[in-house]
């Protein structure tokens, strides 16, 4: 008999509970003085119960046992009932409609008690200048900073950095002096090229002459002096060449001159010969075949004349021919100095802009970076927080405290506060910088 009263009085305690839940004591914590409403990710628990007349005892509703999973359109589906709205709703409203709906569905005279309540809410995220943003459980009374801390707290700033701008400044330096070796190398070139053109002796910037003891720099003169001299050689053999030949043909021409004056000769005196054999013939003194062998004789001196006139007019069109020559020798020498020239400018003017890039990144690498890592220093330990919440259906953007509580599903953005270096410290570094590197 006590054990029966015992079981009832259990059993009344427990329907008091279970509709005390019901009426909305229980499920989820509040933030803010508002009661917490469901989302998208939130893993509920529902229990449903009623007291059966005949025997005064609890019964659990098994078809519930379990947890369930509030999907991404904001519904819960649970059994018999199917699906229940639920993004947006505390967990009393969504126990109120399911036991709505379960009096509906079963025919039941009075509603039964059910229970919702949150197992697991929706993930937080936390994301900007921490160690491991992503995706975290939440847990209620999560403040900002537990949630940076579970994040693996404030991004640190590497150990290495330093150490990665020394080796960027290495790198630079280095790309500094081959860069400002060819520099040099160009201006020489252009020196060569500009006394090519000009015809007149090499004359070297002073910036290289007053470095002529560098080996290096003693090396690159040396090479355009004799590129110059090996050029100008070249073209004076085949103008020399060419001259030669001129000579060869003006002596040609001198020696045809006079055979033909005498061929002149020659013919001068077969015309007379001729006549006079013609005169003879006519008073039947000279035989007829005498008179035809002196028209031959003059006709192949006249043969012979023309042959020579025309291999003279050869030999002076060959004369100017090699005058062309050698005027288009010396533009075709010219014209290739010029283009040369000209592309030398171009890489000359590229290779500046490359120094000055290359002392630009330096100067970021020896004065501004570190400057900016060791002015911001304190970024990191005094963040801004920003906490993304969608209310409504519209994201709201919070500013925040560390002690701020958060919501599940709340976006936590970390961001230091950056300042900047005094720029005209760092330009003074920069500039001691560069003068301590040689000048660039």
């Amino acid at each position: 008999m006590r054990t029966r009263l015992q079981t009832r009085y259990a059993a009344a305690r427990l329907a008091l509970v279970l509709l005390l839940t019901a009426t909305g004591a229980a499920s989820g914590a509040a933030w803010a003085d508002e009661p917490y409403r469901l989302g998208p990710q939130d893993r509920l628990e529902v229990k449903v119960s009623d007291l059966r007349a005949g025997t005064g005892e609890a019964y659990q509703w098994q078809a519930f046992d379990g947890e369930f999973t509030v999907t991404p359109s904001g519904q819960v589906a649970l059994p018999l009932v199917g699906e229940i709205e639920a993004s947006g709703r505390t967990t009393t409203e969504v126990a109120a409609e399911l036991t709505e709906r379960l009096k509906a569905k079963a025919g039941l005279a009075t509603k039964p008690d059910a229970s919702v309540q949150v197992v697991k809410f929706r993930p937080i995220y936390v994301l900007g200048s921490v160690e491991k943003p992503g995706e975290y459980d939440y847990r209620p009374q999560l403040s900002v900073l537990q949630a940076v801390s579970i994040a693996g707290g404030m991004q640190r700033v590497p150990t290495d950095l330093l150490l990665r701008f020394t080796r960027d400044a290495v790198q630079a330096r280095g790309d500094i002096e081959e860069l400002s070796a060819t520099r040099l190398a160009l201006i020489a070139r252009q020196a060569r090229l500009d006394a090519e053109i000009r015809e007149i002796p090499i004359a070297f910037p002073v910036e290289l002459q007053t470095r002529g003891k560098d080996p290096e720099i003693a090396r690159i003169l040396r090479e355009e002096r004799l590129t110059l001299d090996t050029r100008r050689a070249a073209l004076e053999s085949q103008i020399l060449n060419l001259k030669q030949y001129k000579e060869f043909l003006t002596e040609q021409i001198a020696s045809l001159t006079a055979k033909d004056v005498k061929t002149a000769d020659q013919l001068e005196l077969m015309k007379n010969e001729l006549s006079r054999i013609a005169g003879l013939v006519a008073k039947g003194l000279s035989a007829m075949p005498r008179q035809i062998e002196a028209s031959q004789t003059i006709a192949t001196l006249e043969s012979n004349r023309l042959d020579i006139q025309i291999a003279v007019i050869r030999a002076r069109q060959d004369i100017s021919k090699a005058d062309r020559d050698i005027l288009d020798l010396r533009d075709q020498r010219r014209n290739v100095a010029l283009q040369e020239s000209a592309e030398t400018r171009i890489k000359l003017n590229e290779t500046e802009a490359k120094i000055g890039a290359s002392n630009n990144l330096l100067r970021q690498a020896e004065i501004t970076s570190p400057a900016a890592v060791l002015a911001n220093s304190e970024a990191f330990s005094k963040p801004d927080y920003v906490i993304l919440r969608r209310r409504g259906g519209k994201a709201e953007s919070l500013p925040a405290d560390e002690d701020d509580l958060l919501q599940p599903g709340d976006v936590v953005r970390v961001q230091p506060r950056m300042t900047s270096p005094n720029p005209a410290v760092a330009d003074r570094g920069a500039r001691a910088s560069a003068d301590s590197s040689g000048n660039y």
